[in-house]
């Protein structure tokens, strides 16, 4: 198969192929990408002593009131293993609690976040609206926040939805 000019390969009429202008697009958009990402987690390491998994975990049970450890693993898109050994270490630590009740399958589960747990993740969720706001919200009209949020909302709930 012929290389285009670009280097990128001829598009061979499935659509697989990205069109020379689709190949910069998307160069911009990871190479952004990742320069936003690496900024991001400097700014929100400086105030934490806790590893990016281990607060993005208790980050999203400070969210929520309390979750199976799979749904756990699911929304941080970090591996149930993994996810397992923190909630256990959490468990040790004080971060969270297990939850049981007359609702709940007794096979799964079900952890809960503690007042421990929120007061370690209270300065790491202010690190992380300080470098929304910076490295984000202050960069971009409002139309255009939005925009990228709901742009990516959508792309997530389509592969979740192609994954199920």
């Amino acid at each position: 198969m012929e290389r285009e000019r670009e280097g990128g390969p001829e598009c061979d009429g499935d659509g697989a192929a990205l069109t020379p202008e689709q190949q910069e697009l998307w160069r911009q958009f990871v190479g952004g990408g990742w320069v936003l990402y690496r900024a991001f987690f400097r700014e929100i390491d400086r105030s934490s002593a806790l590893s990016s998994a281990d607060w993005r975990l208790l980050e999203v049970l400070a969210a929520v009131p309390q979750l199976r450890i799979s749904d756990l693993a699911e929304a941080t898109q970090i591996g149930l293993s993994t996810v397992s050994r923190q909630v256990t270490r959490f468990l040790r630590e004080g971060y969270v609690i297990r939850v049981e009740g007359d609702g709940f399958d007794q096979r799964q589960k079900w952890v809960q976040i503690t007042e421990d747990g929120l007061a370690a993740v209270a300065p790491i969720l202010q690190a992380r609206d300080r470098a929304v706001r910076s490295l984000i919200i202050d960069r971009l009209t409002a139309e255009q926040f939005e925009q990228l949020c709901t742009m990516f909302g959508d792309i997530g709930a389509r592969i979740a939805a192609d994954e199920a």
